[in-house]
């Protein structure tokens, strides 16, 4: 017999195939930051990053050719 709680919980699925680990990984925001810099872009050096120059880095990032290996 199933309790109250094993009735109620939500079952996930095993995350296979592309959500698995094929996405890019997460950039740091030191990453973030000095691409902002060297790209001329107003950055503080400590604190958020604002939301329009991470999509800028992120964008940027993805017109990239993808590394050989």
């Amino acid at each position: 017999m199933e309790s109250a709680a094993d009735a109620t919980a939500v079952k996930k699925a095993p995350v296979t195939g592309a959500a698995a680990g094929t996405a890019p990984a997460k950039a740091t925001t030191k990453e973030i930051r000095e691409w902002a810099i060297g790209e001329g872009r107003k950055v503080s050096f400590r604190g958020r990053i604002s939301a329009a120059i991470v999509r800028a880095f992120h964008d940027a990032a993805s017109k990239l050719p993808l590394p050989l290996g």
